[in-house]
């Protein structure tokens, strides 16, 4: 039975926070100092920034479940099932191709130059059979040190597991794939970019 398992990059966490402190931190020192005018005039837009880095950077994430992967990213999120899953690479970030498109997880993205030069004998090794190239090579975005690495670990795990055992010759129905809009993203960011510009004009 496949677990249910979200992943976010931790940075991304860390940063959402920090800025929250920091908009906190200036809307506390307007009330404390009495500047109801500069508070009314940059309330608004200190909350977009807090919502635009929460949408950036906490929000998406990849989940693994017994149906299959859910990648959301800024404003939409894709719920691809394994059987519609034909390949899995990480050149740019956790991709995940299917009969008719790619879908690109924005919460793993491929690690940069210095990450990768830091990997070791143990990192390359043990590794699902689908990581590994011509020779045995692998991309740097499958080290299991890096966010793309994580995900995919998971990911290629699960559907190997799966295709090994006969799970997905049944193919799919469809495209296996849906798409939503995270609507709750989009109405907080309009509603506070729409009340910035009111603040800005009056």
């Amino acid at each position: 039975m496949i677990e249910t398992t979200t992943l976010r990059p931790r940075f991304g966490q860390v940063m959402t926070i920090v800025v929250a402190a920091i908009v906190v931190a200036a809307l506390v020192s307007f009330i404390v100092v009495g500047d109801w005018a500069g508070l009314a005039r940059t309330a608004s837009i200190l909350l977009l920034f807090v919502w635009a880095t929460y949408v950036a950077f906490w929000s998406p994430s990849v989940t693994v479940d017994p149906a299959g992967v859910v990648i959301r990213n800024l404003v939409r999120e894709h719920r691809v099932t394994w059987p519609a899953i034909e390949r899995i690479d990480t050149k740019y970030a956790l991709e995940l191709y299917t009969a008719t498109k790619k879908f690109t997880a924005w919460a793993a993205p491929a690690p940069s130059r210095l990450t990768s030069g830091r990997a070791g004998r143990a990192d390359l090794t043990g590794l699902p059979e689908s990581t590994y190239g011509a020779g045995g090579s692998i991309r740097p975005g499958d080290l299991p040190t890096s966010e793309s690495g994580q995900a995919s670990l998971l990911v290629r795990r699960q559907w190997e597991t799966l295709r090994d055992s006969g799970a997905l010759d049944a193919g799919v129905d469809g495209t296996g794939v849906s798409t939503t809009w995270i609507r709750l993203n989009i109405a907080v960011l309009v509603a506070l970019a729409v009340a910035s510009v009111i603040s800005g004009v009056l």
